[in-house]
């Protein structure tokens, strides 16, 4: 005969499960983000969890699992306040922190939390991507349910649409700094498993070795012009 919930063997049973469920929650949650603040690479699929307004909901809800497996596996009533009490005491301190972290990561401008474009592609699951975001951040990136991203852009143009920019080496006291044409990507191609080449509108074309979803150096033209590659 099946056990009632109220009996003692579910309770134990469902604080288990609620337990092991909620402990795995909370270690992939701090894997993942371990993972993408020291790695040179994130995992595809965390990247929405990164940002605080990501994973804040997930960990505040593994906490209240905790809680609730307290409650259905303790039986002494002080014992199950010290369990609620913890379990507020922790809700609230993620939340906090995930609100200072959520300032930073929006004055931060993660490019990674932008939507991203397949640009080109190898046969052996390597790609190019472009995040779209005020500028254009390509990066290199693996496929399959383990797919990782580099956190180093392959290059940073101008976006799409704009064919002018801005001089920011103009002097601070102009006030409308002269024009410079915006330089985007063209074209890219993976001529062999260990180098990308890039094409761009200004008629050059680049060739960049790398090593798995790691580029050896960054083309960049969203900054300073005499950060620009020459």
């Amino acid at each position: 005969m099946m056990p009632h919930w109220g009996t003692g063997l579910a309770r134990r049973w469902g604080a288990i499960a609620l337990t092991v469920l909620s402990v795995a929650t909370l270690v992939t949650v701090s894997a993942g983000l371990l993972t993408a603040s020291v790695a040179p690479w994130r995992f595809v699929r965390f990247i929405p969890f990164e940002r605080p307004t990501g994973w804040i909901p997930v960990a505040v809800t593994a906490v209240a699992g905790l809680v609730a497996a307290g409650w259905l596996g303790l039986r002494t009533p002080a014992v199950r306040r010290a369990v609620t009490g913890f379990g507020t005491v922790a809700v609230l301190l993620t939340v906090c922190a995930g609100a200072a972290a959520n300032v930073g990561s929006v004055l931060a401008g993660d490019p990674a939390q932008a939507p991203a474009k397949l640009v080109a592609a190898t046969g052996d699951g390597l790609e190019l991507v472009a995040h779209l975001a005020d500028q254009r951040h390509y990066r290199l990136r693996t496929t399959g349910p383990f797919a990782r991203e580099g956190t180093t852009d392959v290059a940073c143009t101008a976006h799409q649409s704009e064919q002018e920019r801005p001089d920011v080496e103009a002097p601070p006291d102009n006030t409308h700094p002269p024009m410079m044409p915006a330089v985007r990507v063209e074209s890219a191609r993976f001529p062999d498993p260990t180098h990308l080449e890039l094409t761009t509108t200004d008629g050059r074309t680049w060739t960049i070795r790398i090593n798995g979803v790691n580029p050896d150096r960054t083309l960049d033209w969203c900054g300073r012009r005499s950060d620009e590659p020459r």
